[in-house]
């Protein structure tokens, strides 16, 4: 059975040598892109707006769980204090984007309407 999930990678490339849109564009799976001078990796506990082509254009269009969010290895309880601290990210995060698909609909129905409202 053919199934389909969306993956957060984060990509590494030359951008004198990769033009990562083109390649994007006409490549059909993973195993080609690491032929193409592309690397990546999996990119856990991140919220992201991908734009065109999956691409995710600003550093202020992501979060990820880290930097300041993240504890000090040296902290008392690190893994299950850490483990806590991503499991509340997670709930922030999906409810977040549950608050902006309603919002989108909302705004959705008004920039119809004043395109009906125009005719």
């Amino acid at each position: 059975m053919l199934r389909m999930k969306h993956v957060l990678l984060e990509v590494f490339f030359d951008d004198e040598r990769v033009k990562l849109e083109e390649v994007l564009t006409h490549t059909s799976d993973l195993e080609e892109l690491m032929y193409k001078e592309v690397k990546f990796t999996y990119a856990p506990n991140e919220l992201a707006y991908a734009g065109s082509n999956g691409i995710v254009y600003n550093i202020e269009d992501m979060a990820g769980f880290g930097g300041d969010m993240e504890i000090e290895p040296e902290e008392e309880n690190y893994e299950a204090k850490r483990a806590k601290l991503i499991e509340k990210w997670q709930e922030i995060a999906v409810k977040k984007i549950d608050e902006a698909v309603d919002e989108y609909m909302a705004v959705k129905d008004s920039v119809l309407a004043e395109f009906d409202e125009e005719k």
